[in-house]
Formats: C-alpha cells, structure tokens, sequence
C-alpha cells in the first residue's frame, strides 16, 4: 500500500481543542472526497501527554507535533491518478484551503512512502 503520513503542527493562535475540532470538522470533507482521491483509509492520532505517557526505553527526541494523519491509496498509480485528475484537482484545493485555517504547514512535515506490513 502506498501512503501519506503528515505530522502535523496547529497554528499557534489556537487551542488544543480548538485545533481538534477544526481537524474533525475536516475529516467529514476529507469523507466526502475519499472516492475522487481514491483514499482506503484515513487515521488521526494524538500524542499523550509527556506526563501519562509510558517510558519507551529508548533514547529518542521528544515529539514534537500536535497530532499526525495518515492516508492509505492502493497504489502510488492511484494517488497520482487521482491527483492528476480535475475532480482530484479541485478537491484537494478544498482541502488544502481548509488545512490552512488549523495547521502550520511551514512546520509540518508530510511525506510518502510504500507501507510494508509485518504483522
């Protein structure tokens, strides 16, 4: 499967719960375009706090980001085709416009890649 991973800064004019309700308010767009972008799947996850999350054991940097999306296509063929098309076009100028009003995109970082499934 290939797939969109964004880890993902607010903007700092907002609050923690501000930030999550613009976030869920563009997850129902990002539903509603799944089938011109050819989305499979679509995940949102939020740190812990540093103060109730578990030790890791391992000696990495902090993280950093407010949250992180991901986004499944079948294929990289697919996430070109639909992004190349004028529907797929369109749709993700929508959402785009939208990501602005919640995320500093300066500091986020997107990237893509094929997922390997092991288990």
């Amino acid at each position: 499967m290939f797939k969109v991973i964004m880890l993902v800064k607010k903007k700092d004019t907002l609050t923690k719960d501000e930030f999550i309700a613009l976030w869920q308010a563009h997850s129902q767009k990002v539903i509603t375009f799944k089938d011109v972008l050819r989305i499979n799947r679509y995940t949102k996850t939020f740190p812990l706090p540093a103060d109730n999350a578990p030790a890791t054991q391992r000696e990495t940097q902090a993280f950093t980001f407010d949250a992180m999306g991901e986004l499944w296509y079948e294929s990289k063929e697919a996430f070109i085709q639909a992004r190349n098309s004028p529907a797929g076009r369109q749709a993700l100028a929508a959402l785009k416009k939208d990501e602005q009003k919640f995320v500093d995109l300066a500091h986020s970082v997107m990237w893509l890649g094929e997922e390997e499934r092991i288990v």
